[in-house]
Protein backbone atom coordinates (compact mmCIF):
# COMPACT_ATOMS: atom_id res chain seq x y z
CA UNK A 1 0.00 0.00 0.00
CA UNK A 2 1.29 3.40 -0.78
CA UNK A 3 0.71 6.77 0.60
CA UNK A 4 0.38 10.05 -1.02
CA UNK A 5 2.63 12.90 -0.58
CA UNK A 6 0.83 14.65 2.63
CA UNK A 7 1.36 18.64 2.39
CA UNK A 8 -0.57 19.18 5.58
CA UNK A 9 1.66 17.24 7.50
CA UNK A 10 5.22 18.67 5.62
CA UNK A 11 3.56 21.79 7.09
CA UNK A 12 3.52 21.01 10.50
CA UNK A 13 6.77 19.61 10.49
CA UNK A 14 7.97 22.80 9.82
CA UNK A 15 6.27 24.09 12.62
CA UNK A 16 6.78 21.87 15.25
CA UNK A 17 8.82 23.04 17.91
CA UNK A 18 11.21 20.37 18.04
CA UNK A 19 12.22 21.26 14.62
CA UNK A 20 14.03 24.38 15.50
CA UNK A 21 15.35 22.05 17.99
CA UNK A 22 16.92 19.40 16.07
CA UNK A 23 18.52 22.36 13.82
CA UNK A 24 20.39 23.84 16.64
CA UNK A 25 21.63 19.73 17.13
CA UNK A 26 22.82 19.71 13.98
CA UNK A 27 24.74 23.52 13.99
CA UNK A 28 26.31 21.97 16.96
CA UNK A 29 27.34 19.12 15.41
CA UNK A 30 28.88 21.27 12.10
CA UNK A 31 26.68 20.35 9.64
CA UNK A 32 26.39 23.29 7.34
CA UNK A 33 23.02 24.81 5.85
CA UNK A 34 21.59 22.82 2.43
CA UNK A 35 23.83 19.74 3.85
CA UNK A 36 23.30 15.77 1.69
CA UNK A 37 22.21 14.12 5.12
CA UNK A 38 20.56 10.78 5.65
CA UNK A 39 17.87 9.96 8.49
CA UNK A 40 18.69 6.02 10.07
CA UNK A 41 15.60 5.19 10.72
CA UNK A 42 13.96 2.21 12.17
CA UNK A 43 10.47 2.96 12.58
CA UNK A 44 10.12 3.25 16.03
CA UNK A 45 8.93 6.23 17.87
CA UNK A 46 12.49 8.25 17.81
CA UNK A 47 13.88 7.60 14.65
CA UNK A 48 10.25 8.60 13.03
CA UNK A 49 10.00 12.01 15.14
CA UNK A 50 13.70 13.20 13.79
CA UNK A 51 13.18 11.92 10.00
CA UNK A 52 9.45 13.92 10.22
CA UNK A 53 10.80 16.93 11.56
CA UNK A 54 14.17 17.14 9.67
CA UNK A 55 11.80 17.03 6.58
CA UNK A 56 10.10 19.62 7.94
CA UNK A 57 13.99 21.18 8.01
CA UNK A 58 14.20 20.30 4.48
CA UNK A 59 11.09 22.15 3.22
CA UNK A 60 12.61 25.41 5.04
CA UNK A 61 16.32 24.51 3.26
CA UNK A 62 18.43 23.28 6.21
CA UNK A 63 18.83 20.39 4.96
CA UNK A 64 18.69 17.83 2.02
CA UNK A 65 16.94 14.88 2.84
CA UNK A 66 16.91 11.18 2.27
CA UNK A 67 16.12 8.14 5.00
CA UNK A 68 18.19 5.01 5.08
CA UNK A 69 16.30 1.67 6.68
CA UNK A 70 17.69 -1.40 7.68
CA UNK A 71 15.71 -4.19 7.56
CA UNK A 72 18.15 -6.57 10.11
CA UNK A 73 15.75 -10.25 9.81
CA UNK A 74 16.48 -11.10 12.58
CA UNK A 75 12.48 -10.59 14.12
CA UNK A 76 9.33 -11.59 11.95
CA UNK A 77 7.80 -8.11 12.16
CA UNK A 78 11.27 -5.96 10.70
CA UNK A 79 9.70 -6.07 6.91
CA UNK A 80 6.40 -4.08 8.56
CA UNK A 81 9.02 -1.57 10.36
CA UNK A 82 10.50 -0.97 6.81
CA UNK A 83 7.16 -0.40 5.37
CA UNK A 84 6.23 1.52 8.24
CA UNK A 85 9.11 4.11 6.94
CA UNK A 86 8.41 3.69 3.57
CA UNK A 87 4.94 5.24 4.35
CA UNK A 88 5.81 7.61 6.17
CA UNK A 89 8.37 8.44 3.44
CA UNK A 90 6.02 8.82 0.74
CA UNK A 91 3.86 11.41 2.59
CA UNK A 92 6.66 13.14 3.14
CA UNK A 93 7.93 13.41 -0.11
CA UNK A 94 11.48 12.03 0.99
CA UNK A 95 13.34 8.66 -0.87
CA UNK A 96 13.78 5.97 1.28
CA UNK A 97 16.48 3.40 0.65
CA UNK A 98 15.95 0.05 2.44
CA UNK A 99 18.71 -2.81 2.55
CA UNK A 100 18.43 -6.30 4.20
CA UNK A 101 20.80 -7.73 6.07
CA UNK A 102 21.63 -11.85 5.69
CA UNK A 103 22.43 -12.66 9.56
CA UNK A 104 22.55 -16.16 10.51
CA UNK A 105 21.61 -17.36 14.05
CA UNK A 106 24.71 -17.83 16.73
CA UNK A 107 27.34 -16.05 19.16
CA UNK A 108 27.58 -12.47 18.51
CA UNK A 109 24.45 -11.87 16.68
CA UNK A 110 23.93 -8.27 18.29
CA UNK A 111 27.59 -7.09 17.49
CA UNK A 112 27.60 -8.57 13.59
CA UNK A 113 23.97 -7.01 13.55
CA UNK A 114 25.19 -3.44 14.72
CA UNK A 115 29.01 -3.71 12.84
CA UNK A 116 26.65 -4.52 9.51
CA UNK A 117 23.95 -1.81 10.16
CA UNK A 118 26.59 0.57 9.96
CA UNK A 119 27.90 -0.86 6.74
CA UNK A 120 24.34 -0.69 5.11
CA UNK A 121 23.59 2.61 6.20
CA UNK A 122 27.33 3.97 5.10
CA UNK A 123 26.19 2.19 1.83
CA UNK A 124 23.09 3.71 1.51
CA UNK A 125 24.48 7.10 2.09
CA UNK A 126 26.97 7.20 -0.49
CA UNK A 127 24.45 5.79 -2.79
CA UNK A 128 22.03 9.13 -2.24
CA UNK A 129 25.26 11.53 -1.47
CA UNK A 130 24.77 12.03 1.80
CA UNK A 131 27.88 13.85 3.59
CA UNK A 132 26.16 12.69 7.42
CA UNK A 133 24.02 10.05 8.45
CA UNK A 134 21.71 11.25 11.28
CA UNK A 135 20.85 9.03 14.29
CA UNK A 136 18.12 9.87 17.15
CA UNK A 137 19.60 8.72 20.32
CA UNK A 138 18.74 10.84 22.88
CA UNK A 139 18.96 12.14 26.72
CA UNK A 140 17.74 8.67 27.77
CA UNK A 141 20.43 7.09 25.85
CA UNK A 142 22.93 8.98 26.75
CA UNK A 143 22.19 8.59 30.44
CA UNK A 144 21.84 4.71 29.92
CA UNK A 145 25.55 5.03 28.07
CA UNK A 146 27.15 7.18 31.31
CA UNK A 147 25.66 5.58 34.05
CA UNK A 148 26.81 1.85 32.14
CA UNK A 149 30.09 3.75 31.29
CA UNK A 150 30.21 4.55 35.32
CA UNK A 151 29.63 1.19 36.69
CA UNK A 152 32.30 -0.12 34.69
CA UNK A 153 34.99 2.50 35.28
CA UNK A 154 35.30 3.62 31.57
CA UNK A 155 36.98 6.94 32.91
CA UNK A 156 36.10 10.48 32.11
CA UNK A 157 35.75 9.71 28.62
CA UNK A 158 33.11 7.15 28.80
CA UNK A 159 31.70 9.26 30.90
CA UNK A 160 31.02 11.86 27.95
CA UNK A 161 28.53 9.46 26.80
CA UNK A 162 28.03 9.57 23.02
CA UNK A 163 29.51 12.39 21.52
CA UNK A 164 27.26 14.64 18.52
CA UNK A 165 29.48 13.86 15.92
CA UNK A 166 32.02 10.77 15.35
CA UNK A 167 33.10 9.42 11.98
CA UNK A 168 30.54 6.50 10.98
CA UNK A 169 32.44 3.29 12.50
CA UNK A 170 32.74 1.14 9.21
CA UNK A 171 34.74 -0.38 6.47
CA UNK A 172 33.08 0.56 3.48
CA UNK A 173 35.25 1.59 0.51
CA UNK A 174 34.79 5.63 -0.02
CA UNK A 175 33.05 5.86 3.61
CA UNK A 176 36.07 7.55 5.57
CA UNK A 177 34.51 10.90 5.66
CA UNK A 178 30.68 10.25 6.08
CA UNK A 179 29.86 11.46 10.08
CA UNK A 180 27.77 9.78 12.28
CA UNK A 181 25.71 12.79 13.79
CA UNK A 182 23.02 12.92 16.88
CA UNK A 183 21.30 16.30 16.52
CA UNK A 184 18.85 14.86 19.59
CA UNK A 185 20.96 14.88 22.26
CA UNK A 186 19.78 17.49 24.16
CA UNK A 187 16.08 16.11 24.06
CA UNK A 188 14.23 13.22 26.08
CA UNK A 189 12.76 10.37 24.96
CA UNK A 190 9.02 11.67 25.86
CA UNK A 191 9.05 14.87 23.82
CA UNK A 192 10.49 12.85 20.65
CA UNK A 193 7.44 10.60 21.28
CA UNK A 194 5.37 13.25 21.81
CA UNK A 195 6.28 14.74 18.53
CA UNK A 196 5.22 11.55 16.84
CA UNK A 197 1.57 12.05 18.43
CA UNK A 198 1.35 15.88 17.82
CA UNK A 199 2.18 15.09 14.21
CA UNK A 200 0.27 12.16 14.19
CA UNK A 201 2.66 9.85 12.54
CA UNK A 202 2.84 5.93 12.96
CA UNK A 203 5.52 3.77 14.15
CA UNK A 204 6.30 0.34 15.38
CA UNK A 205 7.52 -0.92 18.93
CA UNK A 206 10.35 -2.86 19.43
CA UNK A 207 9.92 -5.46 22.28
CA UNK A 208 13.19 -5.79 22.62
CA UNK A 209 12.94 -2.49 24.44
CA UNK A 210 10.78 -3.74 27.02
CA UNK A 211 13.65 -6.43 28.02
CA UNK A 212 14.86 -6.42 31.66
CA UNK A 213 17.28 -8.85 31.11
CA UNK A 214 20.06 -6.66 29.75
CA UNK A 215 22.41 -4.21 31.17
CA UNK A 216 21.10 -1.51 29.06
CA UNK A 217 17.40 -3.01 29.89
CA UNK A 218 17.63 -2.89 33.89
CA UNK A 219 19.50 1.15 33.72
CA UNK A 220 16.44 2.10 31.39
CA UNK A 221 13.64 0.74 33.04
CA UNK A 222 14.74 0.56 36.82
CA UNK A 223 17.76 2.74 37.27
CA UNK A 224 16.50 6.02 35.56
CA UNK A 225 12.84 5.91 36.50
CA UNK A 226 14.33 6.07 39.84
CA UNK A 227 16.84 8.79 39.59
CA UNK A 228 14.02 10.79 37.82
CA UNK A 229 11.72 10.38 41.04
CA UNK A 230 14.51 11.73 43.25
CA UNK A 231 15.05 14.74 40.66
CA UNK A 232 12.64 15.14 37.68
CA UNK A 233 14.72 16.40 34.77
CA UNK A 234 17.74 14.34 35.87
CA UNK A 235 18.13 12.58 32.18
CA UNK A 236 18.47 16.87 30.34
CA UNK A 237 20.75 17.91 33.18
CA UNK A 238 22.90 14.38 33.23
CA UNK A 239 22.99 14.82 29.37
CA UNK A 240 24.30 18.69 29.56
CA UNK A 241 27.19 17.39 32.22
CA UNK A 242 28.07 14.32 29.69
CA UNK A 243 28.97 17.48 27.18
CA UNK A 244 31.25 19.19 29.74
CA UNK A 245 32.87 15.28 30.60
CA UNK A 246 33.69 15.26 26.94
CA UNK A 247 35.01 19.01 26.38
CA UNK A 248 36.94 18.63 29.48
CA UNK A 249 38.37 14.82 28.67
CA UNK A 250 39.32 16.85 25.24
CA UNK A 251 41.32 19.17 26.88
CA UNK A 252 43.41 16.58 29.21
CA UNK A 253 43.86 14.38 26.14
CA UNK A 254 45.10 17.14 23.84
CA UNK A 255 47.95 18.31 26.71
CA UNK A 256 48.98 14.73 26.96
CA UNK A 257 49.28 14.21 23.51
CA UNK A 258 51.44 17.63 23.67
CA UNK A 259 53.81 15.69 26.23
CA UNK A 260 54.59 12.35 24.32
CA UNK A 261 57.63 12.52 22.45
CA UNK A 262 58.36 10.73 19.30
CA UNK A 263 59.11 7.00 20.73
CA UNK A 264 55.10 7.74 22.63
CA UNK A 265 56.62 7.89 25.96
CA UNK A 266 56.37 10.74 28.17
CA UNK A 267 58.80 12.36 30.93
CA UNK A 268 58.08 12.08 34.25
CA UNK A 269 59.03 15.58 34.60
CA UNK A 270 56.24 17.32 32.57
CA UNK A 271 53.84 15.73 35.90
CA UNK A 272 55.74 17.48 38.21
CA UNK A 273 52.79 19.88 40.34
CA UNK A 274 50.56 18.87 38.24
CA UNK A 275 47.12 17.29 39.04
CA UNK A 276 46.59 13.15 39.31
CA UNK A 277 43.81 13.75 36.63
CA UNK A 278 46.69 14.56 34.33
CA UNK A 279 48.74 11.29 35.04
CA UNK A 280 45.59 9.46 35.30
CA UNK A 281 44.49 10.67 31.16
CA UNK A 282 47.91 9.50 30.11
CA UNK A 283 47.86 6.15 31.65
CA UNK A 284 44.20 5.79 30.02
CA UNK A 285 45.57 6.86 26.63
CA UNK A 286 48.98 5.21 26.74
CA UNK A 287 47.21 1.68 28.23
CA UNK A 288 43.98 2.18 25.99
CA UNK A 289 41.93 -0.79 27.23
CA UNK A 290 44.78 -3.30 27.85
CA UNK A 291 44.86 -2.44 31.86
CA UNK A 292 42.07 -2.97 34.64
CA UNK A 293 40.77 -0.27 36.46
CA UNK A 294 42.59 -0.84 40.28
CA UNK A 295 45.83 -1.03 38.02
CA UNK A 296 45.67 2.40 36.01
CA UNK A 297 44.82 4.24 39.32
CA UNK A 298 47.83 2.47 41.05
CA UNK A 299 49.98 3.52 38.23
CA UNK A 300 49.09 7.29 38.09
CA UNK A 301 49.37 7.52 41.55
CA UNK A 302 52.80 6.05 40.48
CA UNK A 303 53.52 8.84 38.08
CA UNK A 304 52.91 11.56 40.31
CA UNK A 305 54.31 10.42 43.76
CA UNK A 306 58.27 11.68 43.06
CA UNK A 307 59.85 8.13 43.82
CA UNK A 308 62.52 7.41 41.42
CA UNK A 309 62.12 3.64 41.94
CA UNK A 310 61.15 1.94 39.06
CA UNK A 311 57.70 0.22 38.45
CA UNK A 312 55.74 -1.73 36.09
CA UNK A 313 52.09 -2.31 35.58
CA UNK A 314 50.94 -4.86 33.85
CA UNK A 315 48.40 -4.80 30.80
CA UNK A 316 46.97 -7.47 28.56
CA UNK A 317 49.17 -8.24 25.01
CA UNK A 318 52.09 -9.15 26.37
CA UNK A 319 52.84 -5.14 27.25
CA UNK A 320 53.27 -3.13 30.06
CA UNK A 321 53.45 0.35 31.33
CA UNK A 322 57.12 1.09 32.77
CA UNK A 323 56.97 4.22 35.32
CA UNK A 324 61.04 4.88 35.91
CA UNK A 325 62.65 7.60 37.03
CA UNK A 326 62.99 9.82 33.65
CA UNK A 327 59.68 8.52 31.69
CA UNK A 328 56.48 7.11 31.31
CA UNK A 329 56.52 4.26 28.43
CA UNK A 330 54.54 0.99 27.18
CA UNK A 331 56.89 -1.49 26.45
CA UNK A 332 57.27 -5.30 25.94
CA UNK A 333 57.02 -7.52 29.13
CA UNK A 334 60.59 -8.40 29.84
CA UNK A 335 61.37 -11.22 32.08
Amino acid sequence: MSAALDERLILACRRHPLAAEVARGLTRSGVPEGARVMVAASGGADSTALMALCAGLAAHGRIELAVGTVDHGIRSESALDCQCVAMLGARLGVRVLTRRLDLSAGSGLADRARTARYEALASMALECGATSVLAAHHADDQLETMLIALARGAGLGGMGGMPGRRPIPCETPGAQHLLLVRPCLRMSRESLRGACVDLEVQWREDPTNDRRDTPRGIVRHVVIPALESVATGATRRAARTGELARLGNVLLESHVSAMRGPDGSIARSAFRNAPEALAATAVWMLAEDRMDDATRWSAAEAIVDGSTEPRRFPMSGGSELSVCAHSVRVRPVTV
